[in-house]
């Protein structure tokens, strides 16, 4: 484990015990540990963000070594995803180390900033959700206009139009009575069928 871990104060017992396996998969599953000790650390640290990845974003300016984090982050994903990926001791050791100084870095930031700085950065991070979800919402709304368009102004889409009131109409007015009549049989002979079991379990 990291030397100077009392800084951190973390638990990593889980991902000790795997790693003194001296096995790939004793690796692997102490990279699994660590990922669980960083994804704590930063739910415990109030860190925005929806998953992991979302969250880094969020402090990556912190981050004096992100691209250690990136590179243990995809071993990471590795080890999910390819179920026959190997990796070394030494391997384990960097992964290891780029979620530890990731850790330790945020620690620091955080001890040192001030309220009106957090504040600062919460406010500009829920402002950038806010505006993706406007975007989203936009793009929506005027694909949803280009298509009344299409219906409204276009003889194709005039015509696609009636094809699809006739055909919702039929299966509406035509079908539907027989389908949810069939329904409705199956449901009581259904519900007759469990009456009758459990009239006969109570003799």
């Amino acid at each position: 484990m990291p030397e100077n871990n009392q800084k951190l104060n973390l638990n990593w017992s889980a991902a000790e015990k795997a790693l003194a396996e001296g096995t790939f998969s004793g690796y692997k599953i102490g990279v699994l540990e660590t990922e669980k000790v960083f994804a704590n650390f930063l739910e415990e640290k109030k860190i925005p963000g929806r998953d992991t990845d979302a969250k880094i974003k969020y402090v990556a300016n912190f981050l004096s070594r992100s691209e250690q984090l990136k590179y243990a982050r995809e071993i990471y994903k590795k080890i999910i995803e390819q179920p026959h990926f190997e990796i070394s001791h030494e391997e384990t050791k960097q992964v290891i180390q780029g979620y530890w100084q990731a850790m330790l870095d945020l620690q620091e930031a955080l001890v040192t900033l001030t309220a009106w700085q957090k504040l600062n950065l919460r406010f500009k991070y829920f402002f950038a959700q806010i505006i993706k979800k406007i975007k989203k919402i936009t793009a929506l709304l005027a694909g949803l206009i280009l298509l009344i368009l299409f219906f409204y102004e276009t003889a194709i889409g005039k015509n696609t139009a009636l094809a699809l009131g006739k055909s919702v109409h039929f299966l509406v007015f035509k079908i539907g009575p027989w389908i949810l009549g069939a329904a409705l049989v199956i449901f009581l002979l259904w519900l007759g069928l469990k009456l009758l079991k459990k009239k006969g379990r109570q003799f």
